[in-house]
């Protein structure tokens, strides 16, 4: 197309789905005039003087201009041109408009004073562009000094905030937050939200979460902190469009977008919580979608955060915009620790062998039908393909013997267990009743998706005065669960996701200090969770996923590559029907218009010189509905047997009849409905893997087109599952106390267990902080610490030895402890990080010194102008800080241990 067939039949289109009448000329202007100056760009076309659209306010001033090239033509190519019209606008009414610049296929804003120009898929509504024209009016300035700390002020959320203000500041448009779970990352959000709001920053905002009662408990979150901003939790196909925060889940904004007409600039940031695959993949259409902010929650360690998350949140791999460790919320006393039992029955370990049974057992079985080789089960089938009930009790006995209790009401405590199935959840919950009936089935129930009460059952699990301590889940209470007051968590499943496994973990991370104080929690894992993950660290991932019709397409552009003539032909038009087929609607196929251009019938003509071109059309397919599932999986099967065919692979061939075979035998046993029984005859034949070994090309095309749209009437037979009740058992001897993950193997080595304890001591004392600014211990005092090491097992002489101290007095023995830079420095970091009100990439760099010293034991001055504090300026501290600050900063790093 040329310009002007772009303009016509591309940009105007647009245009008007965004508000923006054409043919008014108070609103919309084509071919506006520009007087020209002296200062025209070098190689400006002098005879290209017009605009070739210019969008009005209300008050008849341009807000925006439109640049339209080519179709063909790349968009950058009319950057030069539109930032001059820019300028001369400015010059006449005072103001800078916005500029787009499209060859129809592409959008490119460009808010030309402010920001770099970004890709956009549509144009904005003129109320989106008054609101970014008023932002910029204000000219606002970012600053922390205007945090709420009564909502978040923890000096990480101060940090993470006074970070992301940075970033905001610096025209980024991106922020990725990775923060333990229970260390308040929706606090956090809120304090952010708070200032940004308040400055005029931002005009709306958009929460999303996974599931609806996370989207509640965030509502929630905001009402408390922020009553006076108005606010919406969006659970239908509409909403109200004249509040400030909204809250709502992924599916349910994508159910709204098909109904109700958005503009792409009404939601100025949008906060994804827990942001996952699915950010990405099917829910990232909303980030296609809105031109806002993006900023992405997790509580996933740095370290197994994959790949495309950072490049969605425009971060360096490995470098979140800010991140704040489960380790260090330990360390600061943000969160609980806890201490693992790991325990297996006998058949967990050794599985279920006829052999192995007790003679008792295997008369039992005998009895009731079963030979010696139906019994022949391994352990990790346990729930999935055989069931035994007595293994479940010695779960829910060894737990209950072991757990923490309430000290009140000597019920368990809080505890989430996770079951492997929805029907393994209500199984738990029946055996835990007919164990402990003196709980009068109040204490353990079942919370799953299916459940129509599951919010009022969450509020009641909360609820530390409510009987209902034990919740039983699938996947529900995975993530997100606030509550605080939880003690227990069982394992009852294998877990092989690592991001999931933290997850899971983080439901018992929260302080509690209320009706007793939470000093750690326990996590009994009863199928070697920690060992997996501690000998696998990485855990196993799941290879993406891709759709029925994208596993077709795929197939075809493989037998492309091989056919010729008329089964060519047939291949190419099935590939043509699945192009013609994509959603142009949806925001995905919308973003990759430039390569969907290039698919015409010159493309398809050429098209095995264009089989690059397919590939990459090929996660595109992915976005095609798929409406009958047996179908498609039976027309992948075939499309697989022609490829090998074509191959000669003779046991690859057998193997692909084999797999058709099965599914044609499905279809005949259901014989007795009249559509199968119609063309049993056919069916027959099929039944005979010869038949498919000779079948030629375009036979086996006939038949799959009449054959195929039967699947959905195969048989669906389930695998028959084993349920027994088999007597169980716990060999005690092996029960043990399991590695928490990330911890080093040489942690329990007494010295270096020696050093935690000491710096333990050293963090929580105040009283013993006092030696360092010169105080004195008292006798109560000195009986503590001295109870202290005994609990830990620590001599005083091996203490003395340790710390290399001539006396075995614990006074004078402390006295040189706190002497040494590693104990001492810390400590007169804190209060300087207290006393000056420090940038982001300051607090971060006396981080980075408090964790050298812990690393190194020392510090001289001449070591922060080397790696890696040259990783914050290259001149290290001299970069950093200036003048007093500095002079100060020194002097704590030289300070020396003679004043011990």
């Amino acid at each position: 197309m040329n310009e002007a067939q772009t303009r016509a039949n591309l940009i105007d289109d647009e245009l008007i789905k965004c508000g923006w009448n054409i043919k008014d000329i108070t609103k919309v202007v084509e071919e506006y005039e520009i007087d020209l100056d002296d200062d025209l760009p070098k190689f400006f076309d002098r005879t290209r003087r017009y605009v070739d659209y210019v969008l009005l306010n209300k008050t008849g001033h341009i807000i925006a201009i439109v640049e339209a090239k080519r179709e063909n033509k790349a968009v950058g190519s009319a950057k030069t041109q539109a930032e001059y019209y820019v300028r001369r606008i400015k010059n006449t009414q005072g103001f800078a408009p916005f500029v787009y610049i499209t060859n129809g296929l592409e959008i490119e804003f460009w808010d030309t004073e402010n920001y770099p120009i970004r890709k956009v898929l549509s144009y904005h509504s003129l109320d989106d562009l008054q609101t970014y024209k008023k932002r910029n009016d204000n000219n606002i300035t970012l600053s922390s000094e205007l945090l709420n700390k009564d909502i978040a002020g923890r000096y990480y959320q101060v940090n993470a905030i006074t970070k992301s203000l940075e970033t905001l500041t610096d025209k980024h448009r991106s922020i990725l937050w990775v923060m333990a779970t229970g260390t308040g990352k929706t606090r956090t959000i809120i304090s952010l939200v708070d200032i940004l709001l308040r400055q005029g920053f931002i005009k709306r905002v958009l929460f999303l979460a996974d599931r609806r009662e996370l989207a509640r408990q965030a509502m929630d979150n905001f009402k408390e902190h922020l009553p006076n901003q108005s606010r919406e939790r969006i659970e239908t196909g509409s909403f109200q469009k004249d509040k400030r925060l909204y809250v709502s889940t992924y599916q349910t904004m994508m159910s709204l977008l098909k109904k109700t007409d958005i503009s792409q600039g009404f939601f100025d940031l949008i906060i994804a919580d827990e942001s996952h695959r699915s950010i990405y993949n099917y829910y990232g259409q909303l980030f296609l979608k809105f031109d806002a902010i993006k900023l992405g929650l997790t509580a996933t360690p740095v370290d197994f955060i994959d790949r495309d998350t950072f490049q969605f949140f425009g971060t360096d791999k490995g470098n979140p915009t800010f991140a704040y460790t489960y380790e260090e919320a330990i360390k600061d006393e943000y969160l609980s620790d806890y201490e693992v039992m790991s325990v297996q029955t006998k058949f967990q370990e050794d599985g279920i062998k006829f052999d192995l049974l007790p003679k008792e057992e295997q008369e039992k079985l005998k009895n009731s039908g079963y030979t010696a080789e139906d019994i022949d089960y391994e352990g990790s089938t346990i729930e999935r393909m055989v069931i035994n009930d007595d293994t479940n009790r010695k779960i829910l006995t060894t737990f209950m013997k072991n757990c923490y209790y309430h000290p009140i009401t000597n019920l368990p405590s809080k505890t989430i267990i996770f079951a492997v199935s929805k029907k393994h959840a209500y199984r738990l919950e029946q055996l835990f009743n007919e164990l402990f009936p003196q709980y009068h089935s109040k204490v353990a129930k079942v919370i799953v998706s299916e459940l129509n009460n599951t919010e009022e059952l969450i509020k009641e699990f909360r609820d530390t005065t409510s009987e209902f301590n034990i919740a039983i889940s699938v996947d529900m209470l995975d993530t997100g669960i606030d509550v605080p007051s939880i003690m227990n968590l069982v394992f009852a499943k294998p877990v092989f996701s690592r991001a999931k496994f933290w997850q899971m973990i983080g439901r018992g991370t929260r302080l509690y200090d209320e009706q007793f104080h939470k000093e750690k929690f326990v996590i009994f894992d009863f199928w070697g969770n920690f060992e997996y993950f501690n000998s696998k660290p990485d855990g196993f991932e799941p290879s993406e996923q891709i759709s029925l019709n994208r596993k077709l397409f795929n197939e075809n552009m493989i037998l492309l590559k091989q056919l010729q003539g008329d089964e060519f032909e047939y291949v190419k038009q099935e590939i043509k029907s699945q192009i013609e087929a994509l959603p142009r609607d949806d925001y995905f196929i919308k973003s990759k218009a430039t390569l969907l251009s290039k698919v015409n019938d010159d493309f398809y003509n050429n098209i095995k010189a264009n089989l690059l071109g397919l590939g990459n059309i090929s996660e595109l397919i992915d976005r095609i509905e798929v409406k009958e599932p047996q179908e498609l999986q039976f027309r992948v099967k075939i499309k697989k047997l022609q490829n090998v065919k074509i191959k000669e692979d003779t046991k690859a061939i057998e193997s692909r009849i084999n797999s058709i075979l099965v599914d044609i035998e499905k279809l005949r046993i259901n014989k007795s409905l009249s559509i199968i029984d119609d063309n049993i005859e056919l069916l027959d034949k099929l039944s005979d893997g010869k038949y498919w070994y000779e079948l030629d090309f375009t036979n086996t095309n006939e038949i799959t087109n009449i054959i195929a749209p039967l699947m959905k009437y195969k048989s669906k037979a389930e695998i028959v599952v084993g349920h027994f009740d088999l007597e169980d058992f716990i060999d005690t001897s092996k029960i043990k106390t399991a590695k928490p993950l990330n911890q080093s193997v040489d942690l329990e080595a007494y010295d270096e267990h020696i050093l935690q304890v000491i710096q333990r001591l050293v963090n929580e004392s105040p009283t013993l902080q006092q030696l360092f600014v010169g105080g004195e211990l008292q006798g109560k005092d000195i009986e503590v610490l001295k109870d202290e090491l005994l609990k830990e097992n620590i001599e005083v002489e091996k203490l003395s030895e340790l710390f290399e101290c001539k006396s075995n007095d614990i006074v004078d023995i402390f006295k040189a402890i706190i002497s040494k830079k590693e104990y001492k420095l810390p400590y007169l970091l804190d209060a300087f990080l207290s006393e000056h009100k420090l940038s982001s990439n300051q607090i971060d760099f006396i981080k980075a010194i408090k964790h050298y010293v812990e690393e190194k034991h020392d510090i001289q001055r001449t070591d922060l102008v080397k790696n890696p504090f040259t990783k914050f300026h290259k001149m290290g501290i001299q970069g950093m800080f200036k003048g007093s600050l500095m002079t100060e900063l020194v002097e704590i790093i030289d300070d020396k241990e003679e004043e011990a």
